[in-house]
């Protein structure tokens, strides 16, 4: 009851305060937040290398500042906030008197934003001789512009610049108001009394994303790896974020596109005497359309640098039905960039080799190269059991002081207990082969060229196809019908399905 007077009151106030033509509300600028940390939400089915000029996730930045307001109504500016923010999705807590207003002021400062902002304006053209270097200077006004051209009104008449043939330029007396060269979330305020409070900032921006690189690195013993993990995340804001808190979260998300605003801002384009140009046939305003984001849970990238890893990470929280994975210590996220950091590290977690080769029915195939794979659980007595992110994977294998590459894959999302593979190359030592015998029968053939027992598995089909064996051999895997055998060295197998 107290907060919903309170509020009412600031309303009072405010309307009283508009109601005066005498009384302008002062403007509080927050130049930087003190503290910031950025949560990030990948991309729905991101996948491969990250495009800094395409990043489809985005990120819940919430910031912390420290502003002195005075009583009564005021306008408080946070500059430098997300390029990408979604203003509608702005919270801010530690006010006095609430929120009254908030605004995305999408005009950066630019050179055809300065043009614009300048119209009507008095501004100093200043033209220099080719021949002899001197300058000359003279007071002109803007009477159209930017767009297709900057027409001016001089001592001599109309004119459009840069169209005299000689080099101009043009100064301002100043920054028009509204203009900004960070941007800047505005909001309208009333606190009761002038005090100086901490307010904390939370938005939606877009324009981020994050993957997750795995590398594992096999023992000499081939029975155990090393499993490293890398965690990417990608700002393609132009804001830098020094010294966050960074968490990235993983699942699936429920995602709804709305439009929003992007900021105006533009380079100058001129066009010497161009068609109309009264301000009256000046062209509106016109923002490039972005999508707004409105998040509910539901349930080959670069090739990794080696050196010495950081400290294993914290274990990924749940958060819903989503993982919610936290970086360690405090990073700063460049603007326009990725920071590579530490997702997990795991070592001596054993495997085991498989072979695998891909069939459908009806498919006629010679004899051809299995597919190495090495499977591993992903539980706590097995050196894992975490929920582990999609990502790529590069498996290697030592050899002396070198680290030779064996395959490149990519793993979906594993919860704990799963099991999962990590590609291992191709084997040209075990052959997998098909042959129709008939309409609905064909007879598949494996071989082992090899000088070790290999174990082999073969889908068959796609998930739920009925698939039938006289074969014990021939059962179902992740709901596939799969023939899983283990092959003698120098040894031949056949299986007879039907369909």
């Amino acid at each position: 009851m107290r907060a919903a007077a309170l509020f009412r009151a600031a309303l009072l106030l405010l309307a009283a305060t508009a109601a005066s033509p005498a009384a302008a509300q002062p403007v509080v600028t927050s130049a930087a937040p003190q503290r910031v940390a950025l949560t990030v939400y990948r991309a729905p089915g991101g996948s491969g290398a990250i495009n800094l000029r395409f990043l489809g996730g985005f990120a819940l930045v919430t910031e912390t500042r420290r502003v002195a307001l005075p009583r009564g109504a005021a306008v408080l500016r946070f500059e430098g906030v997300a390029e990408g923010i979604v203003p509608v999705s702005a919270v801010v807590d530690g006010l006095p008197g609430g929120v009254v207003e908030k605004n995305r002021d999408a005009r950066l400062l630019s050179p055809a934003s300065l043009v614009d902002g300048s119209l009507g304006r008095q501004v100093t053209l200043t033209r220099t001789n080719r021949a002899t270097g001197r300058k000359t200077s003279e007071d002109a006004t803007i009477v159209a512009g930017p767009t297709p051209g900057v027409v001016l009104r001089t001592a001599t008449g109309i004119e459009t610049l840069r169209c005299s043939g000689l080099p101009e330029g043009l100064s301002y007396g100043g920054v028009p108001a509204g203009l900004s060269s960070k941007p800047v979330l505005s909001i309208a305020t009333v606190s009761p009394v002038a005090r100086t409070v901490t307010v904390r900032l939370s938005y939606l921006a877009s324009d981020f994303d994050w993957r997750a690189s795995y590398v594992a690195t096999l023992a000499a013993d081939q029975r155990s790896l090393d499993l490293f993990a890398w965690l990417t995340l990608a700002n393609g804001n132009a804001e830098i974020f020094p010294n966050a808190e960074v968490a990235a979260v993983a699942g699936r998300l429920n995602r709804i596109y709305t439009p929003s605003l992007r900021a105006a801002v533009g380079a100058l384009s001129l066009t010497c005497y161009p068609l109309g140009t009264t301000t009256s046939n000046l062209r509106k305003r016109e923002f490039e359309p972005a999508e707004e984001i409105i998040v509910t849970g539901s349930r080959v990238m670069a090739a990794p640098a080696f050196g010495p890893p950081p400290p294993p990470p914290p274990p990924p929280e749940d958060l819903g039905d989503l993982k919610l994975y936290r970086v360690p210590e405090r990073v700063t996220v460049a603007a326009r960039g990725q920071k590579q950091v530490a997702l997990l590290a795991r070592s001596a977690v054993p495997f085991e080799r498989r072979y695998r080769r891909q069939l459908y029915p009806r498919q006629t195939m010679p004899l051809s190269p299995t597919v190495a794979v090495l499977v591993l659980r992903n539980r706590a007595e097995s050196g894992l059991g975490l929920a582990l992110p999609s990502g790529s994977t590069a498996t290697y294998a030592r050899r002396g002081d070198e680290r030779l590459l064996l395959g490149l894959g990519a793993l979906d999302d594993r919860a704990e207990g799963e099991t999962f593979r990590l590609s291992a190359g191709t084997s040209t030592q075990i052959l997998v082969g098909q042959t129709q015998l008939s309409q609905n029968e064909t007879l598949i053939t494996a071989t082992n060229a090899s000088r070790l027992p290999a174990r082999l598995e073969v889908p068959i089909g796609d998930a739920g196809q009925k698939i039938e064996s006289d074969d014990p051999a021939l059962e179902r895997i992740d709901g596939i019908a799969t023939w899983s055998i283990l092959l003698e060295p120098n040894s031949r197998a056949e299986l007879r399905i039907r369909y």
